[in-house]
């Protein structure tokens, strides 16, 4: 879901999503509840919070975006 919501994937496999998620409940709430992880985090995420957490929190995100598997 992270790179649909990017708006980084080609367009076939965009188009591709968009159909599915027309019919899919399930992927239609994982793609709620990204959306809903991504609007707290930017609202959180702010350059007064100290370098050392960002940067833990960045990581984070970039696993999750990854599926999980690391960098």
């Amino acid at each position: 879901m992270w790179p649909f919501l990017d708006r980084s994937l080609e367009p076939h496999p965009t188009e591709e999503l968009e159909t599915h998620l027309e019919t899919c409940k399930r992927c239609c709430g994982e793609l709620e509840f990204s959306r809903e992880v991504r609007g707290m985090v930017t609202t959180t995420i702010s350059p007064a919070m100290p370098d050392e957490l960002r940067e833990r929190v960045e990581r984070l995100l970039a696993t999750v975006r990854d599926g999980g598997q690391g960098r």
